[in-house]
């Protein structure tokens, strides 16, 4: 190969590599994000017949202002909205034609609001792009049709139950130190951990029933423990009416643990004669009127003659 020739080859490939350069950098060069002032506190998702609103209380977040959603995905759906990457603008005078073409005669919207209820920023969504991460929107009131980062369907088509936390509460068995039970049919016990940690021993420390507790079996009692670590609802009743009266004289159960700095608190009420049917349920964790499945009632219902030999 002659010099000429490797002085051609090597510009020809400086060049190609200038070329690639100025497409990267011509590309990041317009690439800005959509900003809004004021802190977001709700959003409001708009789709076919379905709304849902998604609401933060400082740390907490609650779907449909009063049940509670899942913390992490709640999070990502403002940290989304807070930080909508815009690629292109696709086309500035849309027609009605290009709103069909682009999804975005009937998308989905999405609309972020401040503690005032003042409307901070909306998008409707449309399709996604052939690449499958990029989406078509509008943003506020402009017909214009920009390309955005992320696929935003996707990300906003979580539904009621996906955000819902149905989670009561959730403890580590090591930090249970002490636990208190009362049960109408049975009477009320109070047992404490005694002893080192990796030795130590369940005792009644108070019962108002008349037991023989030199019978109490600590080893039966610490497996019990080890089964009501966690509990979570079977169904939220944010509809339900039943008067205060009517839940107190049907109350039978309570638990309260003592674990670490917490102190948990689960009162149960017979709304149906099965003692094995589903119960209400309330937890001082959230204190949101519940269902919990007949399988947790049996696992978390118990009396003090269960732990005696």
């Amino acid at each position: 190969m002659t010099k000429r020739k490797i002085f051609l080859l090597s510009l020809i490939s400086v060049l190609a590599v200038t070329y690639i350069f100025q497409l990267v950098f011509a590309s990041r060069a317009k690439i800005s994000e959509i900003s809004f002032k004021g802190e977001l506190t709700k959003i409001e998702i708009t789709a076919a017949d379905t709304k849902n609103t998604l609401s933060k209380q400082e740390e907490s977040f609650f779907i449909n202002d009063n049940l509670p959603a899942k913390t992490e995905l709640s999070q990502s759906l403002f940290t989304t909205l807070q930080s909508i990457k815009v690629i292109d603008s696709v086309n500035k005078k849309p027609s009605q034609s290009d709103f069909e073409k682009y999804g975005l005669a009937s998308g989905m919207t999405v609309e972020g609001f401040s503690a005032e209820n003042k409307k901070l920023i909306k998008l409707t969504i449309g399709k996604t792009s052939t690449t499958g991460n990029q989406t078509y929107i509008q943003l506020n009131d402009s017909k214009e049709v920009l390309l955005v980062s992320q696929d935003l369907n996707q990300i906003f088509s979580t539904s009621e139950k996906e955000l819902l936390d149905m989670t009561l509460y959730s403890i580590n068995e090591n930090d249970i130190y002490k636990i208190a039970v009362t049960y109408s049919p049975s009477g009320s016990f109070t047992a404490e951990k005694a002893g080192e940690m990796a030795d130590f021993k369940w005792n009644i420390t108070g019962a108002d029933n008349n037991v023989d507790l030199t019978k109490f079996n600590s080893d039966k009692f610490k497996n019990w423990i080890s089964t009501i670590t966690e509990l979570s609802a079977s169904k939220w009743l944010n509809n339900f009416n039943v008067a205060d009266t009517e839940l107190d004289e049907s109350h039978y159960y309570s638990m309260t643990i003592f674990a670490a700095e917490k102190e948990i608190k689960i009162d149960l009420y017979q709304m149906k004669a099965d003692l094995g049917s589903e119960k209400l349920c309330i937890c001082s964790e959230n204190e949101y009127l519940c269902e919990i499945t007949a399988d947790d009632v049996s696992r978390i219902v118990t009396e003090l003659k269960n732990f005696l030999d």
